[in-house]
């Protein structure tokens, strides 16, 4: 096994959240894609892009509301358990609180009585006001969620953000969606299903906190205030959040400003598809920018650059094949989930898609940043970035539509995880790429290639031959890696440490990559 001096705790920690976090997220994003196939296959486009323009706008004022909390927070609790001072975590925790829940208070209030204005003058969707005003109920409630989630995730323990956020409110959505919607209640129904779930997630969040993990009210601490640290700290974080926000919803709300609900709909089919790649780079990072937090608060810089290697080499191997795949079957990938109607979004999942491959195989770069105290750079490449997207939204999107906002959006987030790099590499001295990362590459491409020869030419392409081609590249790819040498000590270290958190027996993989070493 691998020296601990090489990954020590750090990897094995990142491991233990990757494994919990990849199953979690994984569960959530299915439950989650059911929910959506129902409102797209059984309200139509339309009513679904009524959804997806009700849901933008509550995640938008939410992320206005956290100003740029959720990194503080992680990086404040992260910081203060390595020094084991709990009256500042406990400090962070209440901060946190005091400055975000006010400030949701009055966007909720403010979206529910302007529903009509926003509806009519600049969506042009009278249908959309009631379905704006079931989603702006849910904006304190989320906040509040993303508070006790992210004090948890600092602590690095990735379980209770799976519970709540990826399993608890994916499953209840997708029941109270199907129960609404089956009784007739059309998008009214399919609105109030979603937020419901959404309400109920801060008590069951806060319950693993008080209980699990911190516990806030039955404790002796005394709580020292950081207030003003935290919003120190994330002040430059609200205008990257404010710029994030702006190149994550300013195709969708400005297709629905040019065109109509029926291609945001379409478009929201595309989307979310393509950042299903980012499952992947969420599993891994959300747990590592705590463990290189305390690593740095340590002053134990190498381990820190080789964790990043590691990790963005693992991201690398699982998201290229998956990104192939996806671009080679998007026409059936769209049709399979969502129906025919949404076939004509297939080109821009593949646009989008590529995007979403460019952040993942740079790795998780801005937490690198993030860790160095550098807020302000991301501030400055958000900023960019968001002003690109919005030119390129208002020129491509009336000439090219659901396609413009396509390459809009993905020339945007590619260009911000490349600065990321860029920048990472001048302060920290740090990339992680590496020669070996070919070995992953040229595997993948022969594999997609063969199994998508053998689907298409000869045994044809349907929802059965999909899912078995899927195992048989599957296998071949492994089987490539192995002959490849693709596999290092590290990474038996890895499928050890998932092994023993998710209680899964892989001890006869390990036995085949060690003859390949």
């Amino acid at each position: 096994m691998p020296n601990e001096d090489f990954l020590g705790k750090s990897l094995r920690k990142i491991a233990k959240g990757a494994g919990i976090g990849f199953v979690g997220t994984l569960i959530g994003m299915t439950f989650g894609f059911f929910s959506r196939m129902i409102i797209a296959r059984f309200l139509g486009a339309s009513d679904y892009g009524l959804i997806s323009l009700g849901f933008g706008m509550m995640t938008v004022v939410v992320g206005i509301s956290m100003i740029g909390l959720p990194i503080g927070i992680q990086r404040y609790v992260s910081y203060y358990k390595g020094k084991g001072d709990d009256g500042r975590i406990k400090g962070t925790i209440l901060g946190a609180l005091r400055l975000s829940f006010p400030i949701s208070l009055i966007f909720a209030f403010l979206i529910f009585f302007n529903a009509d204005w926003i509806s009519v003058i600049f969506f042009n969707e009278v249908t959309l006001i009631p379905v704006l005003r079931i989603f702006s109920i849910a904006i304190p409630f989320y906040v509040l969620a993303l508070v006790f989630i992210y004090v948890t995730i600092g602590f690095q323990d990735m379980r209770y953000s799976v519970y709540v956020n990826d399993i608890f409110q994916n499953v209840f959505k997708l029941v109270a969606i199907v129960f609404f919607v089956g009784l007739g209640f059309g998008v009214i129904g399919a609105a109030w299903g979603w937020v419901l779930a959404i309400i109920l997630m801060p008590f069951l969040a806060f319950y693993f906190l008080e209980k699990r993990v911190f516990p806030i009210l039955k404790t002796k601490v005394k709580a020292i205030s950081m207030e003003r640290k935290l919003f120190t700290f994330s002040f430059p974080l609200i205008f990257a959040g404010l710029a994030g926000i702006i190149y994550g919803w300013t195709d969708t709300f400005m297709l629905g400003y040019f065109s109509t609900a029926s291609d945001v709909g379409i478009y929201n089919a595309a989307l979310p598809t393509a950042k299903l790649l980012s499952v992947f780079l969420g599993s891994f990072g959300v747990i590592f920018m705590p463990v290189i937090s305390e690593l740095y608060s340590k002053n134990a810089i190498e381990d820190l650059r080789k964790t990043y290697i590691v990790v963005t080499k693992w991201i690398f191997s699982l998201v290229l094949p998956v990104f192939l795949l996806m671009v080679l079957f998007s026409e059936w990938i769209l049709g399979i989930m969502f129906g025919e109607e949404y076939i004509v979004g297939s080109t821009s999942l593949c646009i989008l898609a590529f995007g979403y491959l460019i952040i993942c195989i740079i790795g998780p770069a801005s937490e690198v940043l993030q860790t160095y105290g550098k807020t302000k750079i991301l501030m400055w490449c958000s900023f960019f970035g968001a002003l690109l997207n919005f030119g390129l939204n208002y020129l491509l999107i009336p000439l090219y539509g659901i396609k413009g906002a396509a390459i809009a959006t993905g020339i945007s987030i590619a260009l911000i995880s490349v600065l990321h790099l860029l920048f990472v590499y001048k302060i920290a001295n740090i990339q992680p790429f590496r020669k070996t990362f070919f070995k992953p590459l040229f595997a993948s491409l022969v594999s997609v290639l063969v199994v998508y020869g053998i689907t298409k030419y000869i045994i044809g392409i349907s929802v059965f031959t999909l899912v078995g081609m899927f195992f048989v590249f599957l296998i071949l790819y492994f089987v490539l890696l192995l002959f490849l040498k693709s596999f290092e000590e590290e990474d038996l270290m890895i499928m050890m440490v998932i092994d023993q958190r998710l209680g899964t027996k892989s001890d006869w993989i390990s036995r085949i990559i060690k003859k390949f070493l």
